[in-house]
């Protein structure tokens, strides 16, 4: 895949005292965030995970094949955002989207 096509996408979980949670694993985070089949799927992306902040943050990147994959892919994310149901709504916070330039450097950024 061309790494022109790629994003990245920061979810953290926050407690009822508005504390953040620690992810023991990123199977625990995976888990956790219990993402839609449509965000995983959807336009076949290459997804990679990782965890950052001493594992209070998963960053999940997305690699497509091309820029239209990459689009409508977005478009189904977001119109299962609107319904609630990209993933576990209610403590999983969606907190930035790093677009990148085919180096590997951040393009833009849009927190949340």
């Amino acid at each position: 895949m061309a790494i022109e096509y790629k994003h990245k996408e920061y979810f953290q979980r926050r407690l009822e005292d508005n504390s953040l949670y620690t992810f023991t694993s990123v199977s625990d985070a995976q888990t956790t965030c219990a993402f839609h089949n449509t965000y995983l799927t959807d336009q076949n992306p290459k997804i990679t995970y990782a965890l950052e902040d001493s594992g209070q943050t998963l960053v999940v990147t997305l690699e497509f094949d091309d820029h239209e994959k990459q689009m409508a892919w977005r478009t189904a994310v977001s119109n299962l955002s609107d319904s609630s149901i990209a993933w576990r709504s209610g403590d999983i916070d969606y907190n930035k989207i790093e677009w990148l330039h085919q180096d590997g450097s951040v393009s833009s950024t849009s927190t949340f």
